[in-house]
């Protein structure tokens, strides 16, 4: 098995590895060195995998199951044929807007349109390391507000979710401080003046979203990518346009707690506040 790091300074190619049947315990031990180094692997082209095959790659890497509410399917389809498979997507990382982020998502096509399509991954260590002394120094207490308000385009009944993240997130596994503000969901911090808050952000961004340190990934008839959640974040930077062909994604999520085991007590709080 080989692992070879990609050009953007995050990221890593997986060959030589059966994604079929592999699960020999060296491997896996390799691969979860990779993943907490590189914190995203991709593994190109072997063929059509079964969500539970999937599910038990996954399972390599942390728990999977969250948001299952008795169903036994451990996987959900990213498909076009829906608004929120299809629409551009800003830089995130999922669910950040709650208290318990994913830890990790695996992705693998099962359909492809006739066109390229792709998903842009960029890193937020990298963008962490990517700060001067200075501004970092200046951000280690701060908070950011990360805010999520129009029902992920589904036109559902949910109270707007709010949650404040360290900016300066120290990765749960390895330590490593993580830049977590995303644009898709943050639009203020705190521990600054509001007008230094807006100074800021611009500047976060452009560290984080810099051309040479994003990767965008064509995807290819049975790839596999696996990411760390709160290491990663990635956007959907094209619609996936349902007249060019189907895009059907099958996804596992890894993480504790997914959207779903939170989302109750979101309402709850809701409630009372109201």
């Amino acid at each position: 098995m080989q692992i070879t790091p990609l050009p953007q300074g995050f990221g890593a190619e997986i060959t030589g590895f059966d994604l079929q049947d592999g699960r020999e315990d060296a491997d896996v031990a390799r691969l979860r060195e990779a993943f907490d180094s590189q914190h995203l692997l991709v593994i190109r082209g072997q063929g059509t995998i079964s969500p539970e095959r999937q599910a038990e790659i996954a399972g390599w890497f942390g728990p999977t199951g969250s948001d299952s509410a008795g169903d036994a399917r451990s996987h959900t389809m990213m498909d076009n044929a829906e608004a929120i498979g299809r629409a551009v997507l800003p830089f995130h990382s999922d669910i950040s807007y709650m208290e318990f982020p994913l830890e990790g998502i695996t992705l693998h096509p099962l359909e492809l349109p006739r066109s390229p399509t792709s998903t842009t991954f960029i890193s937020n260590a990298c963008g962490w390391d990517a700060l001067s002394a200075d501004v970092q120094d200046e951000l280690r207490d701060a908070k950011a507000q990360h805010y999520y308000a129009d029902g992920m385009l589904l036109d559902l009944d949910w109270p707007a979710f709010e949650y404040w993240h360290p900016v300066r997130m120290e990765h749960p596994r390895t330590g490593r401080p993580l830049l977590y503000v995303t644009e898709h969901h943050v639009e203020r911090l705190s521990g600054v003046s509001e007008e230094r808050s807006a100074q800021l952000l611009p500047l976060l961004f452009e560290a984080l979203y810099a051309p040479q340190r994003r990767y965008e990934h064509v995807w290819r008839e049975g790839d596999l990518l696996i990411w760390d959640n709160l290491a990663i974040q990635h956007a959907r930077t094209r619609e996936a346009d349902p007249s060019d062909g189907p895009r059907r994604l099958q996804r596992v999520q890894i993480g504790r707690h997914g959207f779903l085991d939170q989302l109750e007590k979101v309402k709850q709080r809701a409630a009372v506040a109201s």
